[in-house]
């Protein structure tokens, strides 16, 4: 290999320091591959010079660390400034010297490593991790009156008159969380559902825009920065030309491939995917003092100063007006932009406000989406078909044979929701309609396409598509229900609710295994689930199935007969009966006997239960596939019983409590618990009718609500000081 100029150079000043004669400094050699002339065989030791390991070592440090800043710089210059100022060559060979580097001293290999972006061999599984503050989603806004009435809620709350505003494209990819300590990188997470996700660190790595070592001194040293993972158009075009190249099947949308390619359990996978990454906001950080602006506008700023690639398309925005403007130039120029955008999302610029502002629900309330009109197509509609759900409720959906692109995917399906719905729409089968998909998301039929004769005499069967039975028409409701508890399909999907954990909870009984049961005709329904233990070696037989899973499952159906009345009534799928409605019932008549023989006036006698959830209950007990379910559940050993407790007998009977916010004391199903204990009953909503609400730490819009019909309120310290009194007099 020949000797570079700093090689000759670094020859020079050993020859200077004793070190043997013409020694040639090689960039991309170790200490072996270093001979002073003459003494091919000899090793370094027995050059006699106790220094000389030490300060070719010293060398080789320099050197991958002069390659590693210098490589970062240039991966930051190609994929986030856009100003490259070397050729794809040039950079390669200095990417081959430093990967020869590492691969020959494992000590200069650092997480920060350039190297580190290519990928990692398969992972078993993603880990799980959990949020230290929630990825929560935005509220959207769809036009110049949802903007204003979220404009005005934010005058209102924080009793101003106007506030600045910031205005950011919305990015059509996948929520990322990425936390740095000390500037270093040191974990990617997905969003998952805002407060637990998947940890995708390896992946994140191969993604060249993302810094893996911040750049600056001045940011905090712990932060997590939030972005979008996004796949640009021209890359996804060539993308999958090559995939066709290769006899693969394209990918639809940049969107589902961006999501896809970061979720690969194999990181070399991800790293042959040219994923890029916009950051556009600081989720926490852990600093001594206030390191950061105080506007998002400034921390965008900071973003860019620390190597974060940050969307050049942000306005400021003082007023309405600004925002519908800078809405309009985001919709016109979308098509010009290399990557996909569904919206424009608003945000607050004072940070102050935006703590102050907190958040509703899982939204902020200091930011929402100003979606897009949705894309439009016409098609046409190949037949109006009906689907039964889990509470027998018959759901007209459009189907589509060749399918319909729109959105930027296939879609063989569309919602109609009902039958005053589609007469509505005057939509028929036959016909051209204008499909499109709402929010970017949800496919909906629209209309007739421009042309088409409108029809409004569309029906719904009168009997059930799937078992045959007359249906019943609930006007109240304006929807059409097959009330058959042994209709199939009802049956099939009552059996995954009545195994969900807010009912009986049994573990390895999901959608699949539900259809799996159902089709091999080993259940017919929730009953039948207890029988299981009769089939076990059928079971094992099954497809995909073995032992363990086998064992497992029924393990899990045998302990779900421990499971209190409450659970099991919700479990039932009784129309209207969810988890609150439930405990009143099972404390009210103690076993599933004791309801069977209720009339609707016993049950409405109860505080929180009205005259259709009475009716409701009366019905499903009176239909004989019904009652032979619950023969069923009791000759099976799945009979709770829970102690009848009469109203007067309690403290805080007829009263109606919300609890709300974080509390230090009790999680909040403990405080609710807590409340049911003492004859409480608990709502999730906040009425006129409410007793107490019970607020904690960041309570929300139910704390709102409280204020504004003047419902009593409880703070933690009140709340426990009437528990003490309470639970002290009884």
């Amino acid at each position: 290999m020949a000797a570079s100029g700093a090689g000759i150079a670094e020859a020079v000043r050993g020859r200077a320091r004793g070190l043997p004669d013409a020694l040639l400094y090689c960039r991309s050699s170790d200490y072996h591959h270093v001979t002073p002339r003459n003494h091919p065989a000899n090793t370094l030791k027995s050059w006699g010079h106790p220094n000389y390991r030490m300060a070719t070592s010293r060398q080789t440090r320099d050197r991958a660390a002069e390659l590693r800043t210098e490589l970062s710089r240039h991966i930051r210059l190609y994929h986030v400034l856009s100003q490259p100022e070397i050729t794809d060559a040039e950079y390669d060979a200095l990417m081959r010297e430093l990967q020869s580097l590492e691969a020959e001293h494992s000590e200069l290999q650092t997480p920060d490593s350039p190297t580190q972006r290519i990928g990692a061999p398969p992972a078993s599984g993603f880990e799980e991790v959990t949020h230290t503050v929630p990825l929560l989603s935005l509220s959207n806004v769809f036009g110049p009156d949802d903007l204003s009435a979220w404009h005005r809620r934010i005058t209102e709350f924080l009793e101003i008159d106007r506030f600045d505003m910031v205005c950011e494209v919305k990015i059509d990819g996948l929520a990322i969380a990425l936390t740095y300590e000390d500037g270093v990188l040191v974990r990617g997470a997905t969003r998952g559902d805002g407060v637990t996700g998947e940890d995708v660190t390896a992946n994140i790595r191969t993604i060249k825009s993302i810094p893996l070592r911040l750049e600056g001194g001045d940011y905090p040293p712990r932060l997590e920065v939030r972005g979008e993972i996004y796949f640009p158009k021209t890359a996804f075009d060539a993308f999958n030309e090559e995939r066709v190249a290769n006899g693969l099947p394209p990918y639809m949308n940049p969107r589902n491939s961006a999501s896809g390619s970061l979720r690969q359990l194999d990181s070399r996978e991800t790293a042959k995917r040219p994923l890029a990454g916009w950051m556009y906001s600081i989720g926490w950080f852990e600093a001594d003092g206030d390191l950061l602006p105080s506007t998002h506008s400034g921390r965008l700023e900071a973003l860019t100063r620390w190597g974060f690639k940050v969307n050049p398309w942000t306005r400021s925005a003082a007023s309405l007006e600004a925002v519908e403007k800078a809405h309009a130039d985001a919709l016109s120029g979308r098509d010009g932009l290399g990557y996909q955008i569904d919206g424009m999302v608003i945000k607050v610029d004072d940070i102050g406000y935006q703590d102050r502002l907190g958040f509703v629900g899982r939204e902020p309330r200091w930011a929402t989406a100003y979606k897009f009109p949705p894309e439009q197509v016409t098609a046409i509609l190949d037949e109006i078909r009906v689907s039964v759900g889990r509470t027998g409720a018959l759901t007209p959906y459009a189907y589509f044979e060749e399918g319909v692109h729109v959105g930027g995917v296939v879609v063989h399906q569309a919602s109609l929701h009902n039958e005053q719905d589609i007469r509505r729409k005057g939509i028929a089968a036959g016909q051209r309609v204008i499909v499109q998909r709402a929010g970017d998301v949800i496919p909906q039929v629209v209309g007739p396409a421009p042309g088409e004769t409108p029809r409004d005499d569309y029906t719904l069967p009168d009997m059930c598509p799937v078992c045959g039975e007359a249906v019943l028409h609930d006007e109240d409701e304006a929807v059409v229900r097959c009330v058959n508890g042994r209709c199939p399909v009802q049956s099939q999907r009552l059996i995954e609710h009545f195994a969900g954990r807010g009912s009986m909870d049994i573990e390895g009984l999901g959608e699949k295994m539900a259809v799996i049961l159902f089709n091999e005709k080993l259940v017919g329904d929730v009953a039948d689930l207890y029988t299981l233990g009769g089939h076990r070696e059928k079971l094992i037989e099954m497809e995909r199935l073995g032992e363990i899973s086998v064992d497992n499952l029924l393990a899990g159906i045998e302990a779900s007969k421990s499971q209190p009345l409450s659970r099991l009534l919700s479990g039932l799928g009784i129309l209207h009966v969810g988890g609150e409605n439930a405990e009143l019932l099972a404390g009210r008549f103690g076993s599933l006997k004791g309801l069977q023989d209720a009339t609707g006036d016993d049950l409405t006698a109860i505080d929180g239960v009205g005259p259709r959830i009475a009716a409701s209950v009366v019905d499903w007990f009176s239909h004989e596939g019904n009652q032979q379910i619950v023969d069923k559940l009791i000759a099976a050993g799945v009979d709770p019983r829970e102690e009848m407790r009469e109203p007067e007998d309690l403290p805080w009977t007829g009263l109606r409590f919300v609890v709300t916010g974080r509390m230090e004391s009790y999680s909040r199903r403990e405080a609710q618990a807590k409340i049911k204990s003492l004859g409480g009953t608990v709502s999730s909503t906040v009425s006129g009718k409410t007793s107490f609400v019970v607020v904690g730490a960041e309570p929300g819009s139910k704390y709102d609500k409280a204020v504004r019909l003047e419902v009593p309120i409880l703070d933690e310290a009140a709340f426990l000081q009437k528990l003490d009194k309470e639970e002290g007099a009884s």
